[in-house]
């Protein structure tokens, strides 16, 4: 199983992805000052900031975005559960009662075998 980790700050969104016993830190394409907090996985490729912004209506199940908004809140908030029926990706419940975000990244399929 590969992990997704996003470390959000004020100006910036910085995404690395765990799986087997490697992480790997996602570079992003365009060197912008502040990075979108958007990012997009595709079947060869994983990208943050304007390019998946740019591609999201092509990609809109695995480009995640606007979800900061979830950290710190119950999955059964019904703020939470109002935004989920807005949203194209999916949002799942974590054994901690938290929120977490699904998506099919078919680029790490292969590890997961």
């Amino acid at each position: 199983m590969a992990v997704v980790g996003f470390d959000l700050g004020f100006q910036s969104c910085y995404i690395a992805v765990a799986w087997a016993s490697s992480i790997e830190t996602v570079t992003k394409k365009f060197s912008n000052q502040c990075t979108l907090s958007v990012v997009s996985f595709g079947s060869k490729n994983k990208v943050i900031g304007v390019m998946p912004k740019n591609q999201q209506i092509t990609h809109a199940h695995n480009t995640v975005s606007n979800f900061k908004g979830f950290h710190g809140r119950a999955f059964n908030d019904p703020s939470v559960q109002k935004e989920k029926e807005k949203l194209s990706y999916d949002l799942v419940p974590m054994k901690s009662g938290g929120v977490g975000i699904k998506v099919i990244v078919p680029c790490f399929l292969q590890f997961l075998k």
